[in-house]
């Protein structure tokens, strides 16, 4: 077995990342290590590197999103999240979410788990200066600590296919069940980015009757029709009236009953009120870290009588769901499209550079080749 591990380094915001070998852990019962195949380049990585994000300790390894094959087991029996025994040799993936206490009154009161205040993710908040050190996905190995929640990867999923939506399905996926998705419905997205193509995606799966992709890269509505949208605006082309109309038209007049924004920009929020037709929801997941300010206009979300909904993280059951989606529609999605990009861990800095520049649509780096 493995004594060291290489890592790619966030020592503080903004520094380029540092190749460092570290020693690797005893395991305590209940723990894996786990050999990365493929760890997601997230936008989320991005703003983590610029320090965007409070409540992150540096230096840190970054990596949220991960498949591998298990290693090796610490003492005592683990077992996936459908009770079956996990082995040496296995292909897994797990939630990053590496800990919610279920005892704050967040969780308890308010019901919402993904606020806990207590919460510890691997690859974001975890402290790489401490046991156990290799917490992030940007290294040759990692190091689940016990309780980790284990998703066995399907026969029929490869780890392109099960890397390919990264954190942006379970957040599709929370999402859809934060809005009144329902089969007939007609949906927009805006943003074509692996959020907004999850949306789509999921949004077929439902049965809307339509889903409309709305973004500024050409490549990416192509791409789009590949995932469920029926049908693209380029908002280069034409006017919010324009796409307006259009929305209308294709639903009897109406207007979309379901606007997801999934832009991760600010300036999308007013566009979005405008389009979603009376009386329906506008749901927002795209905004986890400030992209600024905007002006809105509250008495047209009165007068429309719309549903404001709101996205913030996964819980588990997001990312079990959002797995076993991929696998039961593995021949209808070209999952494994979304991988454009693969990096060696010695290019983890050029790997970020092309998140931040927009270059892929999904990038990835193979720690172990």
């Amino acid at each position: 077995m493995a004594r060291h591990s290489k890592a790619a380094v966030v020592p503080k915001p903004n520094d380029p990342l540092v190749i460092k070998d570290i020693e690797i852990p005893e395991l305590v019962p209940g723990s894996i290590l786990l050999k990365v195949a493929n760890a997601g380049v997230c936008g989320t990585d991005v703003h983590l590197w610029h320090g965007k994000l409070t409540g992150v300790p540096y230096p840190l390894i970054l990596g949220h999103e991960v498949v591998g094959t298990v290693e090796d087991l610490g003492s005592g029996q683990t077992k996936d999240l459908d009770a079956g025994q996990i082995e040496i040799g296995d292909r897994v993936t797990f939630h990053d979410v590496t800990k919610t206490c279920y005892s704050c009154w967040n969780c308890l009161v308010a019901k919402a788990p993904t606020k806990c205040t207590n919460r510890e993710v691997y690859g974001i908040t975890r402290d790489s200066s401490k046991f156990p050190f290799l917490i992030g996905g940007y290294s040759e190995y990692m190091y689940l600590t016990p309780g980790t929640h284990m998703m066995s990867i399907p026969e029929n999923v490869s780890f392109n296919g099960a890397i390919s939506a990264g954190c942006a399905l379970p957040t599709a996926v929370h999402a859809a069940t934060r809005s009144p998705l329902t089969w007939g419905a007609n949906v927009a997205v805006q943003g074509a980015g692996p959020v907004g193509l999850m949306i789509a995606m999921i949004a077929k799966v439902n049965g809307a009757r339509t889903v409309t992709s709305i973004d500024q890269a050409p490549n990416r509505l192509e791409l789009a029709e590949e995932f469920g949208a029926t049908h693209t605006l380029n908002i280069r082309e034409g006017t919010v009236e324009d796409r307006k109309k259009f929305l209308r038209d294709i639903s009897n007049g109406h207007g979309p009953d379901i606007v997801y924004e999934a832009t991760g920009a600010a300036r999308a929020i007013p566009e979005g009120i405008e389009l979603v037709r009376e009386g329906g929801t506008y749901t927002i997941c795209g905004q986890y870290t400030d992209s600024g300010t905007v002006e809105v206009r509250p008495h047209l979300m009165n007068r429309k009588h719309l549903d404001i909904r709101t996205v913030w993280g996964t819980e588990t059951v997001h990312v079990y769901r959002a797995i076993k989606t991929i696998a039961e529609n593995y021949d209808r999605f070209p999952f494994e499209k979304l991988v454009t990009h693969r990096f060696p861990l010695r290019d983890a800095q050029k790997a970020l550079e092309a998140q931040e520049k927009l270059i892929s649509i999904k990038a990835v780096i193979a720690p172990n080749g």
